[in-house]
């Protein structure tokens, strides 16, 4: 979809409903709440079972039938799927009709990106979380917005969206060169809040103290990395500014958000939380075109408590991990995170992995393809990334076997590798 496309989706009579809606649950008791979890699973997994072809063929082949699962407890009597599991059975997961078909991509840090399916129905609600959530902290639909999230690429430095007075600006553009063009133009838009990755907004309060600058943006609204402690230390004191965290994930199956506590809690109704020792389990409750129900997530949450009934309205989270996120450097001093993104649209991909050992070496991208990787997939690959970094950056595409990625000493996958290997 295009930007207006995007705009008219995400706002319109449906996501003023869905707000509505949202409004009223915080208004419910803890078991009223609980009674909704547990009506709107059922509902869920009834349409999946009769709708999907995926989960009819899936719990038939675990015997489960639609009379076994009686009420939000029993969930853990369903099998849990995965993205490698769906990858291939995306169609076969969409149950609704294929004129109202959405596409949507993950960007997935092994970079092989997953596709999705939504509605604009589904786009309006989560939509109306996200607006809901910003009201709650002072930040009203249509005020000034900075967005400092690597929407524009290289190419361009800042962009305005005046239907939603939206100021884009380029994150890989920020530099000591360019830092004071960018406080002239934020200080003359004069914005309310800032949506942003965490890295882009500490990179952003870095080089304005280089210059002796300071901004007051009331609001920051940060997402996608993990926020570290002392990138909020330096945020929220130079930019004169409250600072929520919010996570979430593509496939929409999840969302966490911060209160004016800094406690992270779920979105009410949202999803169905199973926090386990290495990851969580996910059951979205919004998207019945695109039911995902037992998602496994491989991030890390840590609870205080096990009480699966507990966790799905006031769960105690101690930390979130999994999502800290490595930016290359480029030779300008600017800095591009979030690199997975390079990879979304791109087909036949397995697994890929991002070295940098030097600003002024070639950034060499090696691919682990499928038989059926084509000389057009590697062409939409290098336009996403000649996008990203532009074009005073070497790029080296290197194909290779699984076996001979960078793996950590703790024997786990990491995507940026900024040392050479011993």
């Amino acid at each position: 979809m295009n930007q207006w496309s995007k705009y008219f989706a995400k706002n319109n009579l449906i996501t003023k409903i869905e707000i509505n809606r949202i409004n009223k649950l915080y208004q419910l008791s803890n078991d009223e709440l609980l009674q909704r979890y547990n009506d709107s699973f059922l509902s869920s997994f009834k349409h999946a079972i009769k709708s999907s072809l995926f989960y009819k063929n899936l719990y038939q082949s675990h015997g489960i039938s639609i009379n076994d699962i009686k009420d939000i407890t029993d969930i853990q009597k369903l099998p849990i799927i995965d993205k490698h599991l769906i990858k291939d059975q995306i169609d076969s997961l969409y149950t609704n009709f294929n004129f109202l078909k959405v596409t949507g991509l993950t960007s997935g840090t092994s970079g092989s990106p997953l596709k999705l399916y939504r509605t604009p129905f589904d786009i309006a609600k989560e939509q109306a979380y996200i607006r809901h959530y910003r009201k709650l902290h002072g930040f009203n639909f249509g005020q000034p917005l900075l967005s400092l999230r690597n929407m524009l690429g290289k190419s361009v430095t800042h962009e305005y969206f005046k239907p939603a007075n939206i100021l884009y600006v380029s994150s890989p553009n920020v530099n000591e060169t360019t830092i004071e063009m960018f406080y002239d133009l934020i200080q003359k838009f004069k914005p309310v809040a800032v949506e942003a990755f965490p890295s882009y907004l500490h990179k952003l309060c870095l080089e304005l103290e280089k210059k002796g600058l300071k901004l007051d943006i009331p609001v920051s609204f940060t997402s996608s990395e993990t926020l570290l402690s002392w990138q909020r230390e330096k945020i929220e004191p130079f930019l004169k500014t409250k600072l929520f965290d919010w996570y979430g994930n593509a496939e929409r199956s999840i969302i966490l958000a911060q209160n004016a506590q800094m406690e992270y809690y779920p979105m009410p109704l949202y999803s169905i939380n199973e926090f386990r020792a290495n990851d969580i389990i996910t059951t979205n409750l919004t998207n019945k075109s695109f039911p995902l129900i037992r998602y496994c997530v491989d991030d890390h949450i840590e609870v205080s408590s096990k009480d699966f009934l507990q966790n799905q309205i006031n769960p105690e989270i101690k930390s979130i991990s999994g999502r800290q996120s490595e930016n290359i450097i480029l030779k300008d001093g600017s800095h591009v995170g979030c690199l997975d993104h390079a990879f979304k649209g791109v087909n036949n991909i397995e697994m890929s992995q991002v070295h940098q050992y030097n600003v002024q070496d070639p950034i060499e991208v090696k691919l682990v393809v499928s038989p059926i990787f084509s000389k057009s997939d590697e062409a939409q690959l290098r336009a996403n990334w000649i996008r990203m970094v532009g074009t005073d950056m070497e790029l080296k595409f290197t194909y290779c076997n699984k076996s001979e990625l960078t793996i950590h000493p703790n024997k786990k996958y990491q995507f940026i590798i900024k040392q050479k290997p011993a």
